[in-house]
This record gives C-alpha cells, sequence and structure tokens, in this order.
C-alpha cells in the first residue's frame, strides 16, 4: 500500500514538475488570460445592461459575474457594455403539448469604448445556446431553466473573453 502511493506520488510530480517550469497556465484559471492580453483585460471596466425583462436580468448578472471571475472587477481605458438577451423555445412536444426538452439560449451585444473619447473600438454580438430537458414537474422545469441560463450565460461570458482578448491581441500587432 506504501509503495503505491510512494510510486503514484512519483509519478505526479514527474508530470506537474515540468509543466510548472513551462509558463503553462491553466486556460480556466481564475486569474484569467496570461500574457499581454491580461494587461489590457485587466483595463476593462465592464458594465451590463438589465435588458428587456427579468430573464435578461438574471442572465445579464451570471454573464457579469462570469466575465469579473475572469478579469476582475477594474476600472481603466476601457468600457464593455453588454446587452445580454435570454430565450427559450420548446422543443420535443409531446401529444398533449407539453415540452420535454428546451432550448436556451444568451445572446448578448458588446461594444469596447474608449472611456477618454467615446470612440467604439469593437462591437460585436456572442451567442450560446445549451439544450436541456425537463421534467413535467413545474419546478423541474424552473430548476433546469436555471441551470441553462446559468451554463449558457457563463459560455457566452468565455466567448466574449476570447473576443476582447482577440481585439487587444490584433490592436497590439497593429500598433507595432
Amino acid at each position: 500500500m506504501r509503495k503505491t502511493a510512494f510510486i503514484s506520488s512519483l509519478l505526479l510530480g514527474a508530470i506537474v514538475l515540468p509543466l510548472s517550469g513551462c509558463g503553462f497556465t491553466p486556460m480556466h484559471a481564475p486569474s484569467g488570460f496570461a500574457g499581454a492580453q491580461s494587461a489590457n483585460l485587466s483595463q476593462v471596466r465592464i458594465e451590463v445592461s438589465d435588458g428587456k425583462d427579468e430573464n435578461d436580468k438574471e442572465a445579464g448578472f451570471y454573464l457579469l459575474q462570469r466575465l469579473q471571475d475572469r478579469t476582475g472587477v477594474n476600472s481603466g481605458p476601457y468600457v464593455l457594455e453588454v446587452t445580454p438577451r435570454w430565450t427559450r423555445r420548446r422543443l420535443g412536444i409531446s401529444a398533449d403539448d407539453v415540452a420535454s426538452r428546451y432550448d436556451g439560449s444568451v445572446r448578448a451585444d458588446y461594444k469596447l469604448i474608449e472611456a477618454k473619447t467615446g470612440n467604439v473600438l469593437d462591437r460585436g454580438r456572442i451567442s450560446a445556446t445549451s439544450t436541456f430537458g425537463a421534467s413535467r414537474d413545474a419546478y423541474g422545469v424552473i430548476a433546469s431553466n436555471d441551470a441553462a441560463m446559468r451554463n449558457t450565460a457563463e459560455e457566452a461570458a468565455d466567448r466574449l473573453i476570447i473576443q476582447l482578448a482577440t481585439y487587444f491581441s490584433t490592436a497590439e500587432k497593429l500598433a507595432e
């Protein structure tokens, strides 16, 4: 038993030790991205609008939380304005007109603005979709909807961060 634990520890050390010296940073690490983009992403203040209804507001909350988890709560020369929209569509409708599956989508329109001048540096739309099953129980539908909204908003936030990192990377290359 001790020999197995010792061998496991050696094997784990042999795998982890080389990764610690190569500059490897997990993509989903709490600190966000490493390198040149992190300096720019840490200078972006995020503003999320409430949207048209309570679902948009809730999706915006999850989106903002994920963006702040990845980039931090910042103030700087850039402002990211995000307008989320949550939609849910019924799929798999039974003979008695009850849906057993749903498509939930978060669409987020965004603008990256230079705070001093008000110039729009980048704009676009990010979307993410999640298909989820729901039981016939009303509470099951609510719980599934909430989980899908959270997951989809988090995926949209990750896609938005990739868009921002791409923008800043391209802008840096053009400035050189």
